[in-house]
């Protein structure tokens, strides 16, 4: 789908990330719909609430990865030539953003939210890439992507290095795709396992700008 994101607006009125600071929290409310999560996604912040109301967030730190950074570890390359797992593309959504949600003790991943994605996945915006050990889903993940911007959500694993194997394969997709900006939005351990690293969000804004282009 194509996205004037200069024109790309939102029945709320949103203030600019530059009102912040060190802050993170840039309001409360809205809902989750399409233009409403776009708006939000290609103006540098993003939803992130356990409870009702909705909290829309900007980090003033970002992790990401730009293209062409990943680092593989040799440990994970060895297990890559002895993989026999596959991985698929947008044929297990649902399951995924439902094992995100429900394998950790903590979640944002709410009943809304999976809905929310849903709409976005089924409208085009959002991803899934899952990995099969046989017919059984063993790791996954998905995010959402905008022109050369990948904004990725969450992962899981049931079994180990799943996960791994599903971003590495989620990152050659988008990588040949034409893909600038790797945005994890927070720390996590899949992020640092890849090489992530945090930038202000100064600079994350500017190469969210030039990705979205």
């Amino acid at each position: 789908m194509s996205l004037d994101v200069k024109r790309f607006t939102t029945r709320y009125n949103f203030p600019p990330t530059s009102i912040l600071g060190n802050n993170t929290v840039l309001g409360i409310g809205a809902d989750l719909e399409i233009d409403t999560l776009l708006y939000a996604y290609t103006h540098g912040f993003f939803p992130w609430y356990e409870e009702e109301p909705i909290e829309w967030c900007s980090p003033p730190r970002r992790m990401i990865l730009k293209k062409g950074e990943i680092h593989i570890s040799r440990s994970l390359k060895r297990h890559m030539r002895k993989s026999t797992r596959s991985i698929r593309k947008n044929t297990a959504f649902a399951d995924v953003i439902r094992l995100c949600g429900t394998l950790r003790k903590d979640t944002w991943i709410t009943p809304e939210m999976e809905e929310a994605y849903l709409r976005l996945y089924h409208t085009g915006w959002a991803h899934s890439w899952e990995c099969f050990d046989g017919e059984n889903l063993v790791g996954g993940l998905y995010g959402v992507v905008i022109k050369r911007a990948a904004f990725l959500e969450s992962t899981f694993h049931l079994q180990p290095n799943a996960g791994k194997e599903a971003f590495l394969a989620m990152y050659d997709d988008l990588f040949s795709e034409g893909i600038e900006l790797f945005d994890f939005q927070v720390p996590s351990a899949i992020a640092e396992a890849f090489g992530g690293y945090e930038v202000s969000r100064e600079i994350y804004e500017i190469y969210l700008t030039e990705a979205l282009r």
